[in-house]
């Protein structure tokens, strides 16, 4: 096996491995805004029940950004920042393949 196809080997893991990385962070940080949106609108209308008189059918929900600042760990942020050098490495191994 030449290096050339190697490097094409190489290139489109990294690639395929960074891109998965990428996807699943993505899909993670919006899974938890979305919960934070609907806990927040929950409590908006929880309280504008309260405030007309009428009985409240849901709890009010507090904390929520403290659960969404905890999923910005360090772990999710090597995991973004490994997915985007993945990414980049397998675009270049890809590229300079073409060179040799």
């Amino acid at each position: 096996m030449d290096l050339s196809t190697i490097l094409k080997i190489i290139g489109a893991f990294s690639t395929g491995i960074g891109s998965i990385l990428l996807a699943w962070r993505v899909k993670v940080l919006l899974q938890w805004i979305t919960y934070t949106i609907i806990a927040h609108e929950t409590s908006i209308e929880q309280l504008i029940k309260i405030l007309n008189g009428q009985e409240q059918t849901h709890p009010t929900i507090t904390g929520t950004p403290v659960h969404l600042l905890n999923i910005q760990d360090k772990l999710g942020l090597y995991l973004l920042i490994g997915g985007f050098i993945l990414l980049g490495l397998g675009m270049f191994a890809n590229g300079i393949s073409y060179l040799l």
